[in-house]
């Protein structure tokens, strides 16, 4: 067991690194897909293979890495996340380790989110500013299909943003819970703890290995294997 003092190592390196990554990345390509016009649109296409490569990279770590961030760790039924809804009101009630019930629900709508803005990115074409690098693969009502939703949940995920940020205040101001210093250390205090919780090590030589295998993927699939456009466009 990982422990500093009164404090445990609960969040491992790589997941608190990815977790500020994605941040930027998805904010990134929200700002700049909602108000940077042509001027940005190299900008959104960096954001957004970024954060394709990170949802790789979490949905891997999320089946290998230590046990906080495994998502056979946070995911629960009904009746614990009803048993915790019931301690939201109580000030001082014990910190999950890791993610809490209501939290865990939080990463998997995240998660699924963005996948399915990051995945109709690849395939949308708009005929004006945006081309996904997998575009010329589908027909034209599929690419417009793509075009749609991607659109359609740009705001979806701006309100996703909002609501995390007044999650962090509500813990922090009212729970006294500093989620915020728990994702740069890694650490949370252990008289706040209920069970044990924490993790032995970060798998730092399983993390580089995955690191080097995401992104050398990511490059493959997003410059190497879409395939040309034809001059004429003509197989629309």
């Amino acid at each position: 067991m990982a422990s500093h003092g009164s404090e445990r190592l609960v969040w491992d390196w790589p997941l608190r690194v990815w977790h500020w990554l994605f941040a930027v990345a998805v904010l990134g390509a929200w700002v700049t897909g909602q108000w940077g016009g042509f001027d940005w649109r190299q900008w959104h296409f960096w954001f957004g293979q970024t954060v394709v490569g990170l949802l790789i990279f979490r949905i891997l770590w999320g089946m290998v890495g230590p046990g906080n961030a495994r998502f056979t760790s946070f995911l629960t039924g009904p009746k614990r996340l009803l048993a915790y809804l019931k301690t939201l009101p109580d000030r001082d009630s014990p910190e999950t380790a890791g993610h809490s019930p209501l939290g865990a629900i939080a990463v998997i709508v995240i998660l699924t989110i963005v996948t399915a803005q990051a995945s109709s990115g690849l395939f949308m074409s708009d005929d004006i500013l945006y081309e996904g690098p997998w575009f010329v693969a589908v027909d034209r009502d599929s690419a417009e299909l793509a075009s749609t939703i991607h659109h359609q949940l740009a705001w979806p995920i701006g309100a996703l943003i909002g609501l995390h940020l007044l999650a962090i205040l509500f813990y922090r101001l009212y729970k006294g819970q500093r989620l915020t210093r728990a994702m740069i250390t890694g650490q949370k205090p252990t008289d706040r703890i209920r069970g044990s919780g924490s993790i032995s090590s970060s798998r730092t030589l399983l993390a580089l290995v995955l690191i080097g295998l995401v992104a050398a993927s990511t490059w493959w699939l997003l410059a190497v294997a879409p395939p040309e456009p034809p001059p004429d466009l003509g197989f629309w």
